[in-house]
């Protein structure tokens, strides 16, 4: 039974095509099969219905058939050409809507048309007649009157039929539907139904899997499938009943006419036997004589004929065919730039109507960079400051941009591939290149990595005083958009990765987390193991810009190994000019490092305690007169009497000159102990200016010391720009080395998920 819709005016005609499959078998391992010697005709304008158990493998056999997800054995022919060896021959020619729409839910009806139009339809095709075949679909499918609405807001009857408006585009011969009317309403199905009918008489061969069987008579061939991929039935639905109700009995449903829902019941009567048995009673039947053994008899006999061919004239004829095929498949085909140029136009038009998600990609970046105002009070917001800053902090600070770059950039793309898989695998099997399609994402992420590498260095400047001025300003705007485009790409490769959305986060913190672990900023790592960390690149330029360890970077004494500079004295420093070493490092303009500034003592400004002077000569031992010599006569008066006055004289000469003495040596003593006084004055002094300056000195060198174990390889002297600048250009040459190699990552991972 079949309803005569009547063809719309100026619907161009076809007579379909044939499908002739071959003992399809599908082996999913070496012991499981879903597929048993399938084998099967369609003819041209039929509108086939494929029902059966769950578990039969409905889904596979199609797939199959229209070489979606080919057969593991088997050969299946459309129009005479082997599907399988020629593939590019079938692009355009056949039209399949899998269970899942094949649309873009956030554009309109006309907008999702017109984009399919534009990539599927040949390049010499104009735009008035792009325009005339889109009118000709929404008439064709009743969605005229729809053409403005977001594909969201339609019913589900109506999205289903945007997707079939997309594969008739290209005027398909044969289609195929998976399931189309699961999760329609009654009246939507049987609507959908006569669709489907209307489509085959309008010149289609149409293949639908359905579980509803309430209009399987409007189809003119039905094919059961039982479980395990054994087929049960092919033929008109009207004798499938007939073939069926000569196993009925009143267990099964019961009365009356016989329905089709009681063939699943008489499937599942363990009695009658399982699938097998019932393919066996189908293999010997009438129906399968003559709905697949006599049609496929001509085209069994090509097969054998073409086995005695010699291999190398099978080998002749298959090339020729490949060279026929590949030069159809060029001239239908548009080129990659203009994919490209169609797709990124798409992909801007999907991200600016989906406001949910726009919205929100918009906001991660400043919400997330807005968290640096929120630690700056805690951390200081003068971090780079010689006098108050902290080196520690610095890095804390840069290290969590790049985080922020890494994860914002990651987390904004990692959708993009796996929530389009489906729309993805139906345009590649159409005329989708691989190149253009990733990199049409690749584009529209490098525009939204612009806006939030622009919102993270904003509102960094906003939260710290960053050193660097305009240049500096430029030169991190630049890092952190190549630090946010690599997180992008892990994002795509993360999406690439999955097969489920629900997966892809957990995707996404397996590939960043070894990123952070890694980058060298949380423990010393070898080159050749941070090398491949995105966030290594982008913290150490930001640290090379703000110039943290500059200063050290360019003090050679630093470059010394650690047991020879701990050798070093203040004078050895001092005589070798160290800057950032010695009392020379608090010399302005010597060492601008964050924070050293705070352990400036003034004694290193001031000049050393003034020793004092010594100590004169002690007062020599006086030099004593001779007494007088006593008279030779001493009973000579006048003698005795001279040699007394003179003894006299002796004595007080003597006494003044012992007098005399012991008054030097009492000022002497005095001196003496002033001398001691100054001098233990003096060695507090000294060694109190001496420990401040070592104890100066020894802070700010530790303070260099400790940072420069975590951080010393991202320091660099930013004020020699034959130094800075090669530096600089490596860092953002690594980044986009990593780009082009997850580029390349992204490319593999979408082909090796492609169906061919």
């Amino acid at each position: 039974m079949t309803a005569e819709i009547d063809v719309p005016v100026g619907e161009e005609e076809s007579k379909g095509s044939q499908v002739e499959a071959l003992q399809l078998n599908k082996w999913v391992r070496k012991n499981l099969n879903i597929l048993q010697n399938v084998s099967l005709v369609f003819k041209p304008r039929e509108f086939v219905a494929v029902v059966g158990q769950s578990g039969g493998g409905k889904t596979t056999l199609v797939d199959a058939i229209a070489g979606y997800r080919p057969a593991s054995n088997g050969r299946v022919f459309v129009d005479e050409i082997d599907v399988y060896h020629n593939v590019d021959s079938m692009r355009g020619k056949v039209g399949y809507v899998p269970q899942r729409d094949i649309i873009h839910m956030e554009l309109t009806v006309y907008q999702a048309l017109d984009f399919s139009a534009r990539l599927r339809l040949p390049p010499h095709t104009s735009k008035a007649e792009r325009k005339e075949r889109i009118a000709g679909v929404l008439e064709e499918l009743d969605l005229k009157n729809h053409k403005d609405m977001r594909i969201s807001e339609l019913s589900g009857g109506q999205q289903k039929r945007v997707s079939i408006g997309v594969e008739l585009l290209t005027r398909p011969r044969l289609f195929f539907l998976d399931e189309p009317t699961s999760g329609l309403d009654p009246g939507n199905e049987t609507a959908f139904m006569y669709l489907m009918r209307r489509l085959a008489d309008q010149g289609r061969t149409v293949i639908m899997i359905t579980h509803a069987t309430k209009n399987v008579m409007l189809a003119d061939k039905v094919l059961f499938m039982g479980r395990g991929g054994y087929m049960a039935w092919f033929g008109p639905p009207d004798e499938a009943l007939a073939y069926f109700a000569q196993y009925r009995s009143e267990r099964h449903l019961g009365e009356g006419a016989m329905q089709f829902d009681e063939i699943y019941a008489i499937l599942d009567d363990t009695n009658l036997g399982g699938a097998k048995d019932w393919a066996d009673r189908f293999l010997v039947s009438e129906a399968y004589r003559k709905y697949i053994t006599e049609p496929l008899q001509v085209r069994q006999q090509q097969l054998d004929n073409l086995k005695t061919l010699s291999k190398s004239r099978q080998k002749q004829l298959s090339r020729s065919r490949s060279r026929i095929d590949k030069k159809r498949a060029r001239e239908s085909r548009i080129s990659s730039f203009r994919q490209f140029i169609i797709l990124s136009i798409r992909n801007l038009t999907i991200l600016s109507r989906d406001r949910s998600s726009l919205i929100l990609m918009l906001l991660i970046a400043p919400g997330v960079g807005a968290l640096d105002m929120v630690i700056a009070p805690l951390l200081g917001k003068n971090v780079f400051s010689y006098q108050t800053g902290n080196a520690v902090n610095a890095s804390v600070i840069l290290f969590l941009w790049a985080v922020y770059a890494l994860l914002v950039g990651g987390m904004s793309q990692m959708r993009e591939f796996v929530k389009e898989a489906n729309i993805y695998k139906r345009e590649r099997l159409v005329n989708l290149r691989i190149f253009p399609y990733v990199a049409s994402k690749v584009w529209v992420a490098l525009l939204l990595a612009f806006y939030h590498a622009m919102a993270f260095t904003l509102l960094h400047y906003a939260a710290f005083n960053i050193p660097g001025g305009w240049q500096g300003f430029v030169e991190i705007f630049i890092t952190t958009v190549l630090g946010v485009m690599t997180g992008m790409m892990i994002g795509l490769m993360a999406s690439a990765i999955s097969n489920n959305p629900g997966a892809t986060p957990l995707i996404m913190i397996m590939l960043t987390v070894p990123m952070y672990v890694f980058s060298g900023a949380l423990a010393p790592i070898p080159d050749y193991m941070s090398a491949w960390a995105t966030s290594r690149w982008t913290y150490q330029g930001l640290t090379g810009i703000t110039g943290s360890g500059s200063d050290v970077a360019r003090d050679l004494c630093w470059q010394l190994p650690k047991k020879l500079r701990n050798e070093l004295t203040l004078e050895d420093k001092a005589f070798y000019q160290c800057p950032c070493m010695g009392v020379a490092m608090f010399s302005p303009g010597s060492c601008n490092f964050p924070g050293l500034g705070a352990y400036y003592a003034p004694e290193i400004s001031e000049a050393a305690p003034t020793q004092p002077a010594n100590l004169p000569e002690s007062p020599a031992e006086p030099v004593l007169p001779a007494p007088p010599n006593p008279p030779t006569d001493t009973s000579n008066q006048v003698q005795v009497v001279e040699y007394l006055n003179a003894l006299n004289h002796y004595e007080q000469a003597v006494t003044t000159i012992q007098n005399n003495f012991r008054s030097q040596m009492d000022f002497y003593q005095n001196t003496v102990a002033l001398y001691q006084a100054h001098m233990i004055q003096y060695q507090e002094d000294l060694a109190s200016y001496t420990v401040a300056r070592v104890t100066a000195v020894s802070s700010g060198e530790g303070l260099i010391e400790g940072a420069s174990v975590a951080s010393a390889w991202t320091w660099v002297n930013n004020s020699d720009p034959n130094i800075f600048f090669p530096w600089l250009f490596k860092t953002w040459y690594a980044q986009g080395i990593l780009v082009v190699i997850y580029f390349s990552i992204i490319l593999f991972l979408v082909k090796i998920k492609d169906v061919h």
